[in-house]
């Protein structure tokens, strides 16, 4: 697949353009876009939470949920794992 770099306008192909694929819906949270309601993950909400341990199995629920709906356009790509964690900043 190609695609186009959101910040640059450069085109993107392979990994590239799958890592740019996945930040963009990991970033957009659902109903964000008026044309495509469903794209999107719900990630961005646990973003400024406490980030208890809770929080951390949410944040990974959410992003592999992502993946699984059709509408982000990345289910053909299939995680094995995903890790969330803490960080000082």
């Amino acid at each position: 697949m190609i695609g186009i770099d959101r910040n640059t306008g450069r085109t993107l192909t392979g990994w590239e353009q799958m890592i740019s694929r996945v930040q963009q819906v990991m970033t957009t949270r659902i109903g964000g876009r008026e044309k495509r309601r469903g794209f999107g993950s719900r990630v961005p909400e646990t973003l400024g939470r406490n980030m208890s341990d809770q929080q951390l199995i949410l944040a990974q629920s959410y992003a592999i949920d992502a993946f699984y709906n059709p509408v982000n356009g990345i289910s053909d790509f299939q995680p094995t794992r995903c890790i969330a964690s803490r960080h000082d900043s």
